[in-house]
């Protein structure tokens, strides 16, 4: 049993393994809600995301550890394509994480598909060469056949370099999100994104490092080789204990708001809050007076300024008697302002994108998908059928 003990380093990555998991619980804990919306989908594909980089670190273990190399699961390519492919398929999931943080993915369509061509190319070569783990090892490749030795370099390439292509993708998407948020597209929270940004940085960093570290290898020697391994497992290992205490503050927050919502429901702030008929009526005005919604760039504390009542309270004025958080209430009010101005006579001369940007939207796309969130129909389908009861009504 003596051969089988594990150094300090495979210690480590073993106890990283174990919070990894726990973390997967603890993502599984988070309410599955961002006010009035389902978010399953995205705290659903950060625990594949997790539970893929269990698959790394499980299978890293194996193939470097001395004792598992000298078992007979050394000659069988079945850990190689694992490893292979629970590394290629962090970055997808990486990426459709951060998609689905503003919009449903539907995995039926074919073309996602694409996304996979990585990790089965990699596996594939890995069974039609029969590559095992003592062939994975670099310091073996001497031994290697010609063909063989090309075939590993292949996929050691593909790993490699791979994930810093998604990790582009992933950038460019969480730029989006930041833009769709400062349009106020309610589904995306700021906890959402804060999660986004550790995951989305340190896994930057770290594939950096592999990318870095894989085309230093030719020019260092095997003990530095194997202290930039050695360094790369730590910054996984660091990633994931920042991840972990992150996760772990923010699921017993949303726990606690959770018991305290429940608490309060017998319970109805508004009539606890001072002066509140006045302040539903300040409200109304910056609605339908001062026309608030419409200036693009409103925010909570702006409008709460404008109208002269307090931010928090603001924000329970709106969730208590609205019953919705404060960017859905603005854009459910520029959308009835879209509306009205998709059916008066006197904008038919107007597109619907000039519309959108006189009824307070900046984004084409955001305009469009919370329109026909509201109204069950896209704008221009809207106009045609407004125009057509406009039409029934004065024929002439």
């Amino acid at each position: 049993m003596k051969n089988l003990l594990l150094n300090l380093h495979e210690v480590v990555i073993v106890l990283t393994i174990i919070e990894t998991l726990l973390l997967c619980v603890a993502l599984g804990l988070l309410p599955a809600t961002t006010g009035q919306v389902p978010r399953k989908q995205p705290q659903r594909l950060l625990q594949v995301f997790f539970l893929l980089v269990v698959g790394t670190l499980s299978t890293t273990l194996i193939t470097w550890n001395a004792s598992f190399q000298s078992m007979a699961i050394a000659h069988y390519p079945i850990i190689p394509a694992l490893l292979s492919a629970c590394l290629l398929l962090q970055g997808p999931v990486l990426f459709y994480y951060l998609r689905s943080l503003s919009q449903a993915i539907n995995f039926q369509h074919w073309y996602h598909g694409v996304h996979l061509l990585p990790a089965v190319v990699a596996v594939a070569v890995i069974f039609a060469y029969d590559l095992s783990i003592y062939d994975w090892v670099p310091d073996h490749w001497p031994e290697l056949l010609p063909a063989d030795r090309m075939a590993m370099a292949f996929v050691w390439a593909l790993f490699k370099c791979s994930p810093l292509v998604y990790v582009l993708a992933c950038f460019y998407t969480e730029y989006r999100l930041r833009q769709q948020l400062r349009q106020m597209y309610s589904v995306i929270s700021e906890r959402e994104l804060r999660l986004a940004d550790l995951v989305l940085g340190g896994f930057f960093i770290h594939w950096l490092w592999s990318f870095v570290a894989y085309f230093l290898g030719d020019y260092v020697s095997g003990e530095t080789n194997d202290l930039l391994g050695i360094l790369n497992n730590y910054l996984t290992v660091i990633l994931i204990n920042a991840v972990f205490l992150f996760g772990w503050r923010n699921t017993r927050q949303l726990l606690q708001q959770e018991h305290i919502a429940i608490m309060d429901i017998s319970k109805d702030r508004l009539q606890e809050m001072p002066q509140v008929e006045e302040k539903l009526q300040a409200v109304e005005n910056g609605i339908r007076q001062q026309r608030l919604h419409l200036d693009s760039q409103i925010n909570l504390e702006r409008f709460a300024e404008q109208v002269g009542v307090r931010p928090r309270e603001l924000s329970t004025i709106i969730n208590d008697h609205y019953q919705q958080n404060f960017f859905e209430f603005i854009n459910s009010q520029r959308v009835e302002e879209a509306k009205r101005l998709l059916a008066a006579p006197e904008c038919e001369g107007d597109t619907v994108l000039d519309i959108l940007y006189k009824s307070g939207f900046n984004s084409q796309s955001a305009f469009h998908r919370f329109f026909k969130r509201m109204v069950g129909m896209t704008p221009s389908e809207y106009r045609k059928q407004a125009h057509r009861l406009l039409t029934a009504v004065n024929p002439h």
